[in-house]
């Protein structure tokens, strides 16, 4: 028999997703090429129910409605990250990243926030003005674990290791063809599902999803001078983000093409030490998924049963577990129209109904 759902790849958005629909009843299957956790340990680690640039650059393109329903469902997406890992950081974001400080436009996107739910404020500083919210910090390792383990015990099934070789829709079922990584492991695998989530961009629906190509940002670990306090977002400058981790600070740089991100990660390092008095530097390096105007690019395919999330790869805590909260959604009837068929919604509720008797027994 067929899965209700299989979700191709184990990252955060993939297991937000399989963890919810489970919850329900559902059978979901999740289906990752990388070792335990791997997809799910990238990014920043920090949440916030948005950034000054990105929701400024929003309203223009969809106008506010848009802007504003991008902001709810981070919201709602920081209750899960809070259900998930109750023994998160709440730390203060003191977010510059609108260009030139405009202080009517930031008090506009507070504004915005505070319609949406959330609390900000606007602080005047010398060079302009700055958004202050509140941010979720955690360690990316431990919330990918946390994260897995929620979604097995909710029912779902996470296969790792597996490499998805073809998929075929036929009669309302998509059959996904797959095989172990393992160079000796020589049998191929097989399954159907009635509806795919794609987080991999492997699927014909996931690949038309890309909006470019691949940007890159360099990063890096230090243990600054004076200890920070808050997250900061900078519109200008190496640095776009600097965030505490104890007593060291995660350093992320602005966005490069791949042929920049030496000479970027470079410069990087050079401006900690010289204006952070940085010490004990480790540099790195990591991928973006291009956003839509700041947006991650997820939804439902022109192609029946077909499903997508596009992260960002720097900020995958924040969009993942949003698009993955979003996704559930649509397959659970938010949007009739994506919704899961009835015999799904029928087996799902028999599922929830034995595992209540079992539960009082």
């Amino acid at each position: 028999m067929a899965h209700d759902v299989v979700v191709l790849g184990a990252s955060v958005a993939g297991l937000t997703v399989a963890r919810r629909l489970a919850a329900e009843g559902y059978d979901v299957l999740v289906l990752d090429p990388n070792q335990e956790f791997r997809s799910a340990a990238i990014g920043h680690g920090v949440a916030a129910v948005g950034h000054a640039s990105t929701v400024a650059t929003m309203t223009i393109a969809y106008g506010v409605a848009g802007a504003l329903e991008h902001a709810r469902r981070n919201l709602a997406a920081m209750a899960e990250i809070r259900q998930i890992h109750p023994g998160l950081t709440t730390m203060t974001l003191r977010d510059s990243s609108l260009p030139g400080g405009d202080e009517r436009e930031t008090r506009e996107v507070a504004e915005l926030f505070r319609t949406a739910g959330a609390e900000a404020q606007v602080d005047r500083w010398p060079g302009g003005a700055a958004l202050v919210t509140q941010a979720l910090c955690v360690d990316v390792d431990e919330y990918a674990r946390l994260l897995r383990a929620a979604a097995v015990a909710a029912g779902a099934q996470v296969v790792h290791e597996v490499t998805v070789t073809h998929l075929t829709r036929r009669e309302g079922i998509t059959r996904i063809g797959f095989r172990n990584n393992l160079a000796w492991v020589r049998d191929a695998g097989d399954v159907g599902g009635v509806a795919v989530i794609d987080t991999l961009g492997v699927s014909p629906w996931g690949r038309a999803a890309r909006i470019g190509p691949a940007q890159w940002v360099p990063v890096l670990r230090c243990i600054p001078a004076r200890p920070r306090t808050e997250v900061s977002l900078h519109a200008t400058g190496p640095a776009w983000m600097i965030r505490p981790v104890g007593e060291a600070a995660l350093v992320v740089g602005q966005k490069v093409s791949l042929s920049s991100i030496d000479a970027a990660t470079a410069g990087l390092a050079e401006w900690a030490r010289s204006e952070l008095g940085a010490s004990a530097l480790e540099t790195g390096r990591m991928a973006i998924d291009p956003s839509d105007h700041g947006r991650p690019v997820v939804g439902a395919s022109a192609i029946p049963g077909g499903f997508y999330a596009r992260g960002n790869g720097r900020g995958e805590l924040m969009n993942g577990t949003a698009s993955g909260y979003y996704l559930a959604g649509l397959l659970l009837g938010d949007s009739p129209a994506n919704a899961l068929p009835r015999f799904s919604r029928m087996r799902a509720y028999g599922s929830r109904l034995l595992r209540q008797r079992g539960a009082e027994g």
